[in-house]
Formats: C-alpha cells, structure tokens, sequence
C-alpha cells in the first residue's frame, strides 16, 4: 500500500476512489426518470416543474457518491514532530544495577538506585538541548536506550527498564559484581553516534565495584567525559524482599567506596561527586559538553484519519434526498 500525497493530504488507498465513478448510476437512473416522467405529463397534459427542482437532486447525488469515493480512498494528514537538540553533543546515563544498590537507610525508604534514578531525573531536566541515552551496568555495559531529547521517553525508559539485576550479571560472582571497566567498551561500541564531538558519560554508582583495571584508563580518556555520581550512604542497608525489615547480615557499607571512586575519577581524567552535590554536578555536566547551536529535526509522526469526517459530511446530501423524495 503505497500512500499518495496530493496538497498536503495523503490517500492510503488511491484506487479506491475510482468508486466516484459510481455516481453515474444514480445520475443515469435520474434522467431516465425524469424522461419517462415528462412523457407521462405530455400524454395526461400537466405541466412540468421548473428545473431547478432537478439540478439540486443531481447536485445531491453526486455530491454523496463523492464523499463516499473520498472516504474509500482513506484520506489522512500527516503532522510532524520537531525538537531541537545539539548534534555536536551526546550524554549516557549509566545506572549501576548490582544487588548493592538495593541498599537504603531504613525499610521503606528509597534504595540507592531509586535515589540515583530521581536525581538523574532532575538532571535530564536541566540538559533539555542535550541528547541523552540510558544504559545499565554490572559486570558489562548494556544500552536500554539510545541519545533523544524526548523527556517522556527518557522517563519512562527510567522508570520501567532500570531495575536491580535486570539483566543480571553475566556470571555468577562470590563476591561484588560490579566492575567499572564494564565502561570501557562504550568508548568504541557505538553507543555514541559517529561524529559526536562532546561525549559525556555520567555513572550512577555506589563506588563498592571490584578493582579498577587500567583497561578503563585506555578507553576512556580524551575520547569520553566520564562523571560519577557516588549514590551512598554510611547507613545504607539492604534489607530481605520478602520480610522488608530484616537487614541482610552479609553486606555492610564500605567506608572507602567514595575514595576509590575519586581515584576512578582521577584516572579517566573524570570527575566525581557525591548524590548531593546536585547544584555541582549539574555545573559539570554542562560544562563538559558547552553551548552550542542547536538543529531542529523530525522526532516522530502522526497521522490523522479523514475518512470519518467524509462519511459524517454525506448525512446531508443524504438526508436532503430523502426529505425530496417522502416530500
């Protein structure tokens, strides 16, 4: 099915109009009625009604089949979407999803993802120019969406996709999961698109990772802007899903999670700072990517079906030959 656009409407099933030719049979039926009509008066001797009782009829008729023809060929308008959004710049959110980020300082109250997820929101908002993607991290780097400026989407990617162990790890681990130079393949994974000059990498984290390989050093330095977020608390405890009270005894805070991610920060040529350092994170994001002008594109398209308003627009060429014919 091959759309054809004509003024700014576009017509899913063309052909289908062809059923306008229809109207030729109503019109044939008229005239001949009114032939056979005139020759009735001619032998019983009655005057004829004026023709402009005719024409409205036939106005009538063609004016329905028209309608019906139009509708049949599934007239709808397109109606495009534009943002504005930096193509010299890109940013990846990285949600650190280990079980360690199910921590929180008391029952009930947020976990360290949930904390981090609420304080990504308030930087999304603050880098409306700026494309921004999601990704998650464990022991490997995974994309849950691609650099858009749609704030909707972002939020609702957020909300439904970004959750502890999912996906899991790729293996099994005795001891922590989370290694951060699962960051590494992002500097030449794609994850960025080509010709992207300012590629900020900011990372949710509780900085409780495994050791840092110098791996991360290689990849990430001058070709990405890595800032992380240390999302910890010395209180933070993770507590058992099913009882939701109970603390696990086999984890404990790590008081040095906020050094080793600073010496993370210095290696990659990064930065890092703590969950409410916000007004100061957001001055660095901003930073690392700068101002610049921004280009206006096509986000998404909508279309908006006529054919429903040409079949309720026949109901009065249609009603007018039915008062005609019963009056």
């Amino acid at each position: 099915m091959v759309p054809t656009l004509i003024g700014g409407v576009s017509f899913l099933t063309p052909l289908d109009a062809l059923f306008g030719i229809a109207a030729a049979v109503p019109l044939a039926a008229l005239l001949l009625s009114e032939r056979t009509a005139a020759r009735v008066r001619r032998a019983l001797a009655v005057s004829a009604p004026r023709h402009r009782r005719v024409v409205p009829a036939a106005v009538a008729l063609v004016l329905l089949v028209a309608l019906v023809a139009a509708a049949a060929a599934q007239p709808v308008v397109v109606r495009q979407q534009l943002v504005s959004e930096r193509a010299d710049a890109q940013a990846f959110f990285v949600f650190d999803t280990s079980l360690s980020m199910q921590a929180s300082t008391a029952p009930g109250q947020p976990t360290r993802l949930a904390r981090a997820k609420r304080l990504a929101l308030r930087l999304r908002a603050r880098l409306p120019d700026l494309p921004v993607g999601i990704a998650t991290m464990t022991d490997r780097t995974l994309p849950n969406l691609m650099p858009t400026t749609d704030a909707a989407l972002f939020a609702r990617t957020l909300r439904q996709s970004v959750a502890i162990d999912s996906p899991p790890p790729s293996q099994a681990y005795r001891g922590r999961a989370t290694t951060l130079a699962a960051l590494a393949p992002l500097a030449d994974s794609h994850f960025f698109s080509t010709g992207v000059v300012h590629r900020l990498l900011v990372v949710f984290t509780d900085g409780e990772s495994q050791p840092i390989s110098p791996v991360l050093k290689i990849s990430l330095e001058r070709s990405i802007e890595p800032i992380f977020v240390h999302v910890w608390s010395p209180h933070d405890l993770i507590y058992d899903r099913a009882d939701g009270r109970k603390p696990d005894p086999g984890y404990a805070p790590d008081p040095t999670s906020a050094d080793a991610l600073a010496q993370v920060a210095t290696l990659t040529g990064g930065s890092s700072y703590s969950e409410a350092q916000v007004s100061q994170i957001v001055r660095a994001t901003r930073e690392a990517v700068g101002f610049a002008k921004t280009r206006k594109h096509v986000s998404s398209y909508a279309r908006i079906a006529l054919a429903p308003w040409f079949v309720l627009g026949g109901i009065l060429p249609l009603g007018f030959l039915l008062y005609r014919r019963n009056f």
